[in-house]
């Protein structure tokens, strides 16, 4: 449906009037920043920001622009992130193909690749990105709120030996982002989505993630039901804790469900569609595999007193 190019350092794509409607897909640019201590991408600007800059810098110049910024592959050994006392972005990558890939052998990647076809030799090495959750939870704890988990394909074509490994098509299926936008799929409901954490990430090579549900809803007589209750919150939202709030979250189709609040695990359950009720105030996401396969990953509620 969409696609945004982060090419490094640059926005030329953009200056040139590359973005706009490619048949039915939407396409944006945004610039993949090299600063001094890692990548940073910076989509919503319309002016580059220089390289090779301090960290903090960075994310300060990308928000006076009113940029959405994004911490990327945290824990790629070729650019690690180096300073994770940063203030001010809107969210980083929980998972990365690229990093994904270098945590594997390479060279069997590549292999398998292009002799087992696309969806089974990714399936071999699919992993789920322990580092990169483990930030992210950290900075959920810290600051309560307001760190939006997204995925980054990270798709390069690469050639090696004149064959070309990790094709396009192949890599856009292995992490996508699903945006919940009410209405048309434009530039603005896009970024706004990205912005408040109405999304989630999914390896859609597992399975089919469309139409994944995690919700807090209860039963008071107010706002949009849902099957006989009341949607008070989707990802990304904030919602007040009280005796009736429940969580909901339903899959596609059957796998396993873990609940994370504040960072650790609370309760694993296999099926389709669960109810948790909420402990108390909290930061609420839920993981899903799917045949012992990391699937999709949710942006979380965000329970307050």
């Amino acid at each position: 449906d969409f696609l945004i190019f982060t090419d490094h350092n640059t926005l030329s794509p953009k200056f040139d009037g590359k973005e706009g409607r490619y048949g039915k897909t939407l396409v944006l640019v945004g610039d993949e920043i090299s600063t001094a201590g890692g990548h940073y991408v910076a989509l919503r600007v319309g002016q580059e920001v220089a390289a090779r800059e301090d960290p903090q810098w960075t994310i300060d110049q990308v928000a006076k622009q009113g940029g959405l910024g994004f911490i990327a592959h945290p824990f790629w050994r070729k650019s690690s992130w180096k300073n994770t006392q940063v203030r001010g972005f809107t969210g980083m990558e929980i998972y990365n193909a690229a990093q994904n890939a270098t945590e594997a052998n390479p060279l069997q990647i590549g292999l398998e690749t292009l002799l087992a076809g696309s969806d089974l030799s990714i399936g071999w090495w699919l992993r789920r990105s322990d580092k990169s959750l483990a930030l992210w939870d950290r900075y959920l704890n810290e600051r309560g709120r307001g760190v939006v988990g997204v995925g980054g394909a990270d798709a390069h074509g690469l050639k090696k030996f004149g064959l070309r490994l990790g094709p396009y098509g192949t890599v856009f299926k292995l992490v996508r982002n699903h945006l919940l936008i009410h209405g048309e799929l434009t530039e603005s409901a896009v970024y706004d989505a990205l912005e408040r954490g109405h999304l989630f990430v999914a390896h859609d090579v597992v399975a089919d993630a469309k139409g994944f549900l995690f919700a807090a809803m209860s039963s008071e007589e107010t706002h949009q039901r849902i099957h006989g209750w009341v949607v008070e919150g989707i990802m990304g939202d904030q919602v007040k804790f009280h005796s009736r709030l429940r969580i909901c979250a339903y899959l596609p189709s059957p796998g396993r469900m873990t609940l994370w609040k504040n960072g650790k695990p609370v309760t694993s359950r296999m099926g389709q569609m669960q109810w948790f009720i909420p402990s108390g105030p909290g930061v609420y996401r839920l993981e899903a595999t799917r045949k012992g396969k990391p699937w999709i990953y949710s942006n979380p509620i965000y329970v307050v007193e």
